[in-house]
Protein backbone atom coordinates (compact mmCIF):
# COMPACT_ATOMS: atom_id res chain seq x y z
CA UNK A 1 0.00 0.00 0.00
CA UNK A 2 1.28 3.48 -0.84
CA UNK A 3 0.78 6.02 1.94
CA UNK A 4 0.35 9.75 1.45
CA UNK A 5 1.27 10.55 5.08
CA UNK A 6 3.68 8.97 7.52
CA UNK A 7 3.87 9.62 11.28
CA UNK A 8 7.15 8.79 12.99
CA UNK A 9 7.65 8.96 16.75
CA UNK A 10 10.96 8.79 18.60
CA UNK A 11 12.27 9.52 22.08
CA UNK A 12 13.34 12.90 23.40
CA UNK A 13 16.84 13.80 22.07
CA UNK A 14 19.86 13.10 24.26
CA UNK A 15 21.19 16.15 26.13
CA UNK A 16 24.51 15.90 24.30
CA UNK A 17 22.79 16.53 20.93
CA UNK A 18 21.52 19.99 21.87
CA UNK A 19 23.56 22.70 20.12
CA UNK A 20 23.83 24.88 23.22
CA UNK A 21 25.23 21.96 25.23
CA UNK A 22 28.27 21.44 22.98
CA UNK A 23 30.15 24.60 24.06
CA UNK A 24 33.38 23.83 22.21
CA UNK A 25 33.48 20.14 23.14
CA UNK A 26 35.25 17.83 20.71
CA UNK A 27 32.95 16.05 18.24
CA UNK A 28 34.06 12.67 19.58
CA UNK A 29 32.50 13.46 22.96
CA UNK A 30 29.01 13.09 21.45
CA UNK A 31 29.65 10.88 18.41
CA UNK A 32 27.98 7.82 19.98
CA UNK A 33 24.81 9.83 20.65
CA UNK A 34 24.77 11.05 17.02
CA UNK A 35 24.99 7.46 15.76
CA UNK A 36 22.24 6.35 18.17
CA UNK A 37 20.00 9.23 17.04
CA UNK A 38 20.52 8.43 13.34
CA UNK A 39 19.76 4.75 14.03
CA UNK A 40 16.66 5.64 16.05
CA UNK A 41 15.38 7.86 13.23
CA UNK A 42 16.04 5.09 10.71
CA UNK A 43 14.39 2.27 12.66
CA UNK A 44 11.47 4.42 13.85
CA UNK A 45 10.77 5.21 10.20
CA UNK A 46 11.01 1.57 9.13
CA UNK A 47 8.61 0.61 11.95
CA UNK A 48 6.11 3.36 11.01
CA UNK A 49 6.32 2.42 7.34
CA UNK A 50 5.93 -1.32 7.86
CA UNK A 51 5.36 -3.12 4.55
CA UNK A 52 4.02 0.09 2.98
CA UNK A 53 5.70 2.73 0.87
CA UNK A 54 5.21 6.47 0.78
CA UNK A 55 4.97 8.72 -2.21
CA UNK A 56 7.19 11.76 -1.74
CA UNK A 57 7.45 14.90 -3.86
CA UNK A 58 10.52 17.05 -4.47
CA UNK A 59 9.08 19.25 -1.70
CA UNK A 60 7.18 17.28 0.91
CA UNK A 61 5.53 19.15 3.82
CA UNK A 62 6.88 18.05 7.18
CA UNK A 63 5.46 18.79 10.62
CA UNK A 64 7.54 18.29 13.75
CA UNK A 65 5.94 18.34 17.19
CA UNK A 66 8.23 18.51 20.20
CA UNK A 67 6.39 16.97 23.15
CA UNK A 68 8.36 18.48 26.03
CA UNK A 69 9.07 16.30 29.08
CA UNK A 70 8.61 19.29 31.42
CA UNK A 71 7.67 22.95 31.45
CA UNK A 72 11.21 24.32 31.03
CA UNK A 73 11.50 27.06 28.44
CA UNK A 74 13.30 25.71 25.35
CA UNK A 75 14.73 27.47 22.33
CA UNK A 76 12.89 26.11 19.26
CA UNK A 77 16.00 26.42 17.06
CA UNK A 78 17.87 24.31 19.62
CA UNK A 79 15.08 21.71 19.45
CA UNK A 80 15.44 21.53 15.67
CA UNK A 81 19.23 21.24 15.96
CA UNK A 82 18.89 18.41 18.49
CA UNK A 83 16.97 16.21 16.02
CA UNK A 84 19.27 16.77 13.02
CA UNK A 85 20.67 13.25 13.20
CA UNK A 86 17.20 11.72 13.64
CA UNK A 87 16.10 13.51 10.45
CA UNK A 88 19.16 12.14 8.65
CA UNK A 89 18.12 8.63 9.72
CA UNK A 90 14.56 9.22 8.53
CA UNK A 91 15.80 10.39 5.13
CA UNK A 92 18.09 7.36 4.85
CA UNK A 93 15.22 4.98 5.67
CA UNK A 94 13.07 6.61 2.98
CA UNK A 95 15.93 6.68 0.46
CA UNK A 96 15.78 10.46 -0.05
CA UNK A 97 17.83 13.57 0.63
CA UNK A 98 16.48 15.45 3.66
CA UNK A 99 16.23 18.66 1.63
CA UNK A 100 12.85 17.45 0.29
CA UNK A 101 11.34 17.94 3.76
CA UNK A 102 9.98 21.43 2.99
CA UNK A 103 8.18 23.42 4.26
CA UNK A 104 8.60 22.64 7.94
CA UNK A 105 5.91 23.31 10.49
CA UNK A 106 7.05 23.20 14.10
CA UNK A 107 4.80 22.88 17.12
CA UNK A 108 5.11 21.86 20.77
CA UNK A 109 3.12 20.14 23.48
CA UNK A 110 3.66 18.86 27.01
CA UNK A 111 4.05 15.15 27.79
CA UNK A 112 1.82 14.27 30.72
CA UNK A 113 4.07 11.27 31.45
CA UNK A 114 7.17 13.48 31.73
CA UNK A 115 9.33 11.48 29.30
CA UNK A 116 9.20 13.69 26.21
CA UNK A 117 9.13 12.60 22.60
CA UNK A 118 9.21 13.94 19.06
CA UNK A 119 6.56 13.32 16.42
CA UNK A 120 7.44 13.85 12.75
CA UNK A 121 4.64 13.84 10.19
CA UNK A 122 5.73 13.60 6.57
CA UNK A 123 3.36 14.23 3.69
Amino acid sequence: MTLDRLTITFSWPDKKLWPNDKNGKAWMSYQAEKVRARDEGYWSTKKALGANSIQLQSRTPTKVTFVFPDRRNRDIEGCIGAIKHHIDGIAKALGVDDRIFRPWTVDDALDAKGKGLVIVEIG
